[in-house]
């Protein structure tokens, strides 16, 4: 942003930075991680875009209290899932289907494993394998499951998915380990049934 001339005096800036100018800065900084944050609650990418945009009105209806903030990231990534969490309350219904385009897609996996020549049995073994996870994650409870996709999936610290969860930074660590061991339990027990249907 250009500095107006009557601001320049003798060698010194007198700063005058808008709210406008405020709310660009953690756009630019910080959208992609409250699109993620959206995104792990919502699991849909048209949803968690609308939710992107909800945070960042919200945020310039209360602009006031930007300054206030002390750190700008945890209190969006706070945002993020409040309104995230508000959306999936507001609808009942969550998609888990992801755009074919989408990195982290089933979708994109598959279409990556075609690519290397996987054969299409294997194919169809990842995607059912991608299924039951993304199931196993969804039936984990509520506190473990927040915990595991603010920490391992999003990849947040345990002091910023407390700080979004409101719980102590060990509690979240806590909880990761709970939601790890019971995925490591399901996934034992599900390999185990191939295993011995193949025998």
């Amino acid at each position: 942003m250009a500095v107006p001339a009557e601001l320049v005096h003798a060698g010194s800036i007198a700063i005058a930075q808008p709210a406008e100018d405020e709310l660009e800065v953690l756009v630019r900084e910080h959208a992609r991680l409250v699109y993620r944050i959206a995104f792990s609650v919502l699991r849909n990418p048209h949803d968690a875009e609308d939710a992107v945009q909800e945070v960042f009105v919200r945020v310039l209806r209360s602009r006031h209290r930007l300054r206030e903030v002390t750190d700008p990231k945890a209190y969006l990534a706070r945002a993020a899932w409040n309104v995230a969490l508000d959306s999936r309350r507001r609808h009942h219904e969550v998609s888990i289907d992801v755009a074919p385009h989408d990195e982290s897609s089933p979708a994109a996996a598959i279409a990556e494993l075609h690519s290397t020549g996987a054969s299409l049995e294997q194919i169809a073994s990842d995607r059912q394998m991608m299924r039951f996870v993304e199931s196993a994650i969804e039936e984990l409870p509520a506190d473990l499951r927040d915990a595991l996709r603010m920490a391992t999936v999003e990849e947040l610290s345990a002091a910023e998915a407390g700080a979004i969860l409101g719980v102590a930074e060990a509690t979240v660590r806590t909880r990761v380990f709970r939601a790890r061991q019971i995925l490591r339990e399901k996934l034992a027990s599900i390999l185990e049934k191939r295993h011995a249907r193949k025998a």
